[in-house]
């Protein structure tokens, strides 16, 4: 049986995008995970250890958040991936991560970047 943890709509504010006033001022990102482990230890104990931390890891990616100064959401998706990857013990990670308002005249939609990393 397949089984992932999702955790969606993760409010980030961080200090990315190619103008200015985006790395200096911030703005708001949100951000969907999907993790896949081995839940059956979990699931079988209902040992909270033997799961994933998903309280620790929301606050470790909005800590990560206030540090984060770069031109692309690609960097960006690049560090939140290796930071989750170096927390857990995974098989796959997959995160989607949309800029909620990105500063394009006369478009009011969003951008998303899907990461997917699988470990062997």
């Amino acid at each position: 049986m397949e089984t992932f943890l999702k955790i969606e709509n993760i409010k980030l504010w961080a200090r990315v995008g190619v103008l200015e006033e985006e790395r200096e001022f911030g703005q708001l990102f949100s951000l969907d995970v999907f993790l896949w482990s081995d839940f059956e230890k979990c699931t079988e104990s209902d040992d909270v250890k033997k799961s994933v931390n998903y309280a620790q890891l929301v606050q470790t990616l909005k800590d990560q958040a206030k540090k984060v100064y770069c031109f692309t959401i690609e960097k960006y998706s690049n560090e939140i991936i290796e930071i989750i990857n170096k927390k857990f013990e995974l098989f796959r990670i997959k995160i989607i991560l949309t800029k909620c308002n990105p500063p394009i005249m006369g478009f009011d939609g969003k951008v998303s970047i899907v990461r997917i990393l699988e470990n062997p």
